[in-house]
């Protein structure tokens, strides 16, 4: 996929990248690794695309239900 300038700054390219991302929820805290996203060059703003976003939260409201306080969860599409 090419580059394509950043949202955020407009000075920087996004490029193809893994993040963490933390979401909390009441007492639920949960951490996902290797999150594919496009990260800025020059800001590092990170962005998730919808289809990413919507599997997290998914995830995430599962991880909910099962009463989970912590967990470490590697991501994947």
């Amino acid at each position: 996929m090419n580059s394509t300038n950043c949202a955020v700054c407009a000075n920087g390219n996004t490029e193809e990248g893994f993040v963490t991302v933390t979401l909390e929820r009441g007492s639920t805290l949960l951490i996902f690794r290797n999150v594919p996203a496009r990260i800025c060059s020059n800001c590092g703003e990170e962005f998730i695309s919808a289809d990413v976003n919507r599997a997290l939260l998914q995830r995430a409201e599962e991880e909910y239900r099962r009463n989970v306080q912590l967990e470490l969860l590697d991501f994947a599409a």
